[in-house]
């Protein structure tokens, strides 16, 4: 089966994510501005990824909007964040991000990533704190602007176990 990885990046990690499934797929990997219909309509495999931002999967929109030229696809997304993978938070966002017959159709694999607070731009910086304003509890307040790196190529397992 002919595949592809298309991903979204901001802070680098989720493209060494899908530098990592490139490696072990084979398929190539695209950024999501440069993907052509023509990439998505030759694939059978399509892996998307993008990191999670103020509790929205950055590339939900995009799924939504091709998802006409998507559906009769094998579509895998994962996600980026500085939260645990097996948070039950990352599955409740995804969940919010699409209607249902979308979500019936796409495997969800969240992975580990990266904040560096002192890196991020003055725009996120802005984000992180509102949204620690907004949060009722004081651990989760603090620990949304703390530096985290859980960055695991090993968390890619289940996606390369589903695609193979």
């Amino acid at each position: 089966m002919k595949g592809i990885i298309i991903y979204k990046s901001n802070y680098g990690v989720t493209k060494q994510y899908a530098e990592w499934l490139k490696e072990e797929t084979g398929y190539p990997a695209i950024e999501i501005e440069r993907v052509k219909r023509k990439d998505i309509l030759d694939a059978d495999i399509v892996i998307i990824g993008g990191p999670v931002l103020a509790h929205t999967i950055s590339v939900a929109k995009w799924v939504k909007k091709k998802w006409n030229i998507l559906k009769d696809k094998k579509v895998i997304l994962f996600s980026t964040s500085g939260t645990s993978p097996q948070s039950h938070v990352l599955r409740n966002i995804f969940e919010s991000s699409f209607e249902t017959g979308i979500l019936n159709k796409i495997k969800y694999f969240p992975q580990g990533g990266r904040m560096i607070f002192n890196e991020l731009t003055a725009f996120d910086k802005l984000v992180m704190r509102l949204g620690q304003k907004m949060e009722k509890n004081p651990q989760i307040r603090e620990e949304m602007v703390r530096d985290k790196d859980i960055i695991d190529r090993n968390g890619l397992q289940p996606i390369l176990q589903y695609v193979m």
